[in-house]
């Protein structure tokens, strides 16, 4: 039997994979249904391990951003937050709507509306909690590298030197 070549790394967002890559494990998890062996076992170890280093990057490492661009983009994502807030304000007035008729058509047409405007209402709030998490994790991030700048030049300043 051939010995399986070694994957390369694939490079991407955390958690995709490109149709090639999809079927070059398929054709390599077909062979190695035939019969496992030491190459196969060590091929899925690396993959397995690829694949945690392309999700950590996605999920954390992947990005860092200065604290200029924190301090500009804190603003708009508590105005985010506060339009969103008005958005649930507004839904929640969706289901004092009463049915235009007392009849089937309109029941369901009514329940329909209902069902609608509980919809928009979990959508709205997911996005206006994400808003102001993101909005609370930004100020947090912003008020720690500030303490830090603080201690750093208290430090200097103590050891006669100007930060």
């Amino acid at each position: 039997m051939a010995q399986p070549a070694e994957p390369t790394p694939v490079a991407g967002r955390g958690g995709y994979l490109p149709p090639e890559e999809q079927a070059k494990r398929r054709a390599q998890d077909e062979q190695y249904d035939l019969g496992m062996n030491s190459v196969g076992v060590k091929v899925y170890q690396r993959r397995q391990q690829e694949d945690a280093e392309v999700n950590a990057a996605a999920a954390s490492g992947g990005y860092v951003m200065d604290i200029e661009t924190m301090r500009r983009f804190l603003p708009r994502w508590q105005a985010i937050a506060d339009k969103l807030s008005n958005a649930l304000n507004l839904g929640a007035q969706l289901g004092a709507v009463k049915k235009p008729a007392d009849d089937e058509a309109s029941t369901r047409q009514k329940q329909a509306a209902d069902a609608h405007a509980e919809a928009y209402l979990t959508s709205a709030k997911e996005q206006h909690d994400y808003a102001l998490g993101y909005a609370k994790m930004l100020k947090t991030a912003i008020d720690t590298y500030e303490r830090q700048e603080q201690t750093t030049a208290a430090k200097l300043l103590k050891h006669g030197r100007r930060p």
